[in-house]
């Protein structure tokens, strides 16, 4: 393709995208427990955040057969690397003012 001048599409949205059918299908037992937040495809890095710490801990066991799913299910996917980031502080409800 690049002969002429023709581009791969770009694999960072179709990583995304896709993120569900390729943690069912790398780690079933997590769908629905981590979320992907971006991928990088110039370093070929997929960063995702679990529900839980304890999800975090299984992804990272999983994370070969992660890479390993979304390389065969995105072409030209290239992913290298799982970044897990920690899950966010819970949220708190507002808290209203006291009025006296």
């Amino acid at each position: 393709m690049p002969e002429r001048r023709m581009v791969a599409p770009a694999a960072d949205g179709s990583v995304l995208a896709q993120f569900n059918n390729i943690l069912a299908a790398a780690a079933p037992e997590l769908a629905g427990h981590v979320r992907a937040v971006q991928f990088d495809a110039d370093i070929g890095r997929l960063d995702v955040t679990p529900d839980a710490p304890a999800y975090g801990t299984q992804l990272r066991w999983r994370a070969p057969e992660l890479i390993e799913a979304a390389d065969e299910r995105v072409q030209g996917a290239n992913v290298r690397a799982v970044h897990i980031q920690g899950p966010g502080p819970p949220r708190r409800p507002p808290t209203r003012p006291c009025i006296r």
